[in-house]
């Protein structure tokens, strides 16, 4: 699955003689990293149950929840309706290629911190493995689609951490690490229909003959 989804990641969709119609490459990447967030959903689930389940009560409970939980520098995906139908292309984009950016070095993080606490969770390792490399993946694309579509992005992107980070004790790190896979999973559930939301937002701006860059206020 792992080498099925790095391919796709990095390789360029081919698309056979005889095809009815060729995509633009802008909705060619829009289409990759709506299936790509789409694959990646079924790790998603896998990584953050097997990640409570070694972390000790209260998160290994059953039903263990805590919505309320937050990380400094780790962009959610939560937002409000209308906030995020309204949301210009550029915005759609930026904000996700932000929240991988972070995601995966997040990931790097909470792979240490497991390495200390769970040494022996070898699975667990290596999920939290695959999901950084696919948090990676994703970032590249998001990254690509912005340059495709013609959006500028600042130039540069605040690190969300700092080695004092590493100062943190136990229960903090369990938290942090609870966050970032579940933050993972809401993103990779949230993108998929952000991409579909930017493409039908570019077709009707290109059929109206709109601005693309112009926000979205209807």
């Amino acid at each position: 699955m792992l080498a099925g989804a790095v391919f796709m990641a990095m390789s360029v969709t081919v698309w056979l003689r005889g095809s009815a119609a060729l995509p633009l490459p802008g909705e060619e990447i829009i289409t990759r990293i709506h299936s790509l967030a789409t694959l990646y959903q079924t790790n998603s689930t896998l990584v953050l149950r097997t990640y409570l389940q070694l972390q000790g009560a209260p998160f290994s409970d059953i039903n263990f929840s805590f919505p309320s939980w937050f990380e400094n520098g780790l962009p959610t995906a939560a937002m409000g309706y209308m906030t995020w139908r309204c949301l210009c292309p550029a915005d759609r984009l930026l904000q996700a290629r932000q929240a991988f950016s972070a995601i995966s070095e997040f990931f790097q993080l909470v792979r240490d911190d497991q390495m200390a606490l769970n040494p022996k969770a070898y699975e667990l390792h290596r999920l939290l493995e695959v999901a950084q490399r696919s948090s990676e993946a994703l970032f590249s694309n998001l990254n690509d689609a912005m340059l495709i579509l013609g959006y500028q992005s600042p130039s540069t992107q605040p690190e969300p951490l700092s080695w004092a980070s590493t100062d943190d004790n136990t229960f903090k790190r369990k938290v942090r690490g609870y966050v970032v896979c579940r933050e993972y999973g809401d993103w990779l559930t949230r993108v998929p229909k952000d991409m579909t939301r930017l493409k039908d937002t570019q077709n009707r701006r290109e059929s109206a003959g709109q601005d693309r860059k112009d926000c979205c206020r209807s």
